[in-house]
Parts: C-alpha cells; sequence; structure tokens
C-alpha cells in the first residue's frame, strides 16, 4: 500500500513539474492551437503561455485570423492575477490585476446571411441545440476586481446590418476599482487616468 501511495505522489510530482515547466507548458500550447486551428480551419499562434497554479497567467503573442484571412485579434502581451482557490470552492470571482497591451480586433458583419467575421469560432466549438435554457443569473455572482493597466489597444467594429461602425484607438488606461456589486448594478472606482484615446461611433 506504501509502494502504490508513493508512486501515485511521484507520479503527481512530475505532472505538475510538467504543467509548471516552460517546455511542458509549451507542448500544451502547441496542441491546443494546433487543435483550434485544424477545428476552424484558420491560423492560430501562441507565442507564450504561463500559467501558475496560484492564479498568475502570461500570454504573449496571441493572433488569430479570420475565414478570409484578416486579422481577427491579435494581442502582444497580457498578464492577470486570477486567483484559482475562489473559483475552485465556489466563493467568486477575483481579478486582482490586469496588464494588457497591444490589442488588435476587427470585427465586422457584411450581410445577415454570412454573419460576424468570428461566426465560424461559434460554428465550430458550440453544438447546435434547440433546446430552449434559461439564462444564467450573473447577479448572484460575487465578483471582485482589482486594477487594470490597459494600452496600445485598437478596436474596430463594422456593422453593415445596423449600420453601426465604431472605432477605438486607446493610448492608455489606468483604473483600480474600490468596489463591484453585480447584484445591486454598485460599482465605485477609485482612480482613473486615461490618455492618448480617441473614440468614434456612427
Amino acid at each position: 500500500m506504501g509502494k502504490i501511495l508513493g508512486v501515485i505522489l511521484i507520479i503527481l510530482l512530475l505532472i505538475i513539474l510538467f504543467v509548471r515547466s516552460p517546455w511542458g507548458q509549451g507542448i500544451i500550447v502547441d496542441k491546443v492551437t494546433s487543435y483550434v486551428s485544424d477545428k476552424t480551419n484558420t491560423r492560430v499562434e501562441v507565442k507564450k503561455l504561463f500559467i501558475t497554479f496560484g492564479g498568475d497567467i502570461q500570454l504573449d503573442g496571441l493572433y488569430m485570423e479570420d475565414k478570409k484571412g484578416d486579422t481577427l485579434v491579435y494581442s502582444r502581451h497580457l498578464e492577470a492575477d486570477l486567483p484559482l482557490w475562489p473559483l475552485i470552492n465556489g466563493s467568486g470571482v477575483s481579478l486582482d490585476r490586469l496588464q494588457w497591451g497591444g490589442v488588435r480586433a476587427n470585427v465586422y458583419r457584411r450581410d445577415s446571411v454570412q454573419g460576424f467575421n468570428y461566426q465560424f469560432l461559434i460554428d465550430a466549438f458550440v453544438e447546435t441545440d434547440t433546446t430552449v435554457t434559461k439564462p444564467a443569473d450573473t447577479s448572484s455572482i460575487d465578483l471582485s476586481l482589482g486594477t487594470f493597466d490597459l494600452s496600445d489597444i485598437k478596436l474596430n467594429y463594422d456593422d453593415a446590418v445596423t449600420g453601426m461602425d465604431a472605432k477605438l484607438d486607446l493610448g492608455s488606461l489606468n483604473l483600480e476599482m474600490d468596489k463591484t456589486d453585480l447584484k445591486n448594478m454598485d460599482f465605485e472606482v477609485g482612480d482613473a487616468l486615461l490618455k492618448n484615446t480617441k473614440a468614434s461611433y456612427t
């Protein structure tokens, strides 16, 4: 019995070391990107992904294109502190820190038949189900937000069906949340700094 327990502990230790190592996470990233690329028949790349068991996430060089080969989304660098223990024990969601920079996103819809240029993702990963389900009640979620540091973000949204055209060129946004209450829709911002930003909406 002791030997079996020892083997199990050694296997768990090896799994942990594999997941925590850059080599292991590189293999996982390659498998995931290859799966998504094969599933959608589009180009998907991730330069680096590192996740710790404490909830620290670093994602560099995320690139995904649409069916026409145009850039759907690109993210140069993302770091997030998302503690896993509150998620595991069901006590809520906590995003203590988010640093995100160098983002490009292009969303458009030319007609109502083909839909938006991200429709292929929905078609590939969402199963067709005609059963009507009740929307989840997000107001009961205990959500805690901390600091946000966003920079160099450019978003383009063009919907020819509704005639909506929106663009955002965000230089930098530093935000510190003091209170987040989804149930009562009560939000308090401690400090906020917005610089070098342009936005248009038609």
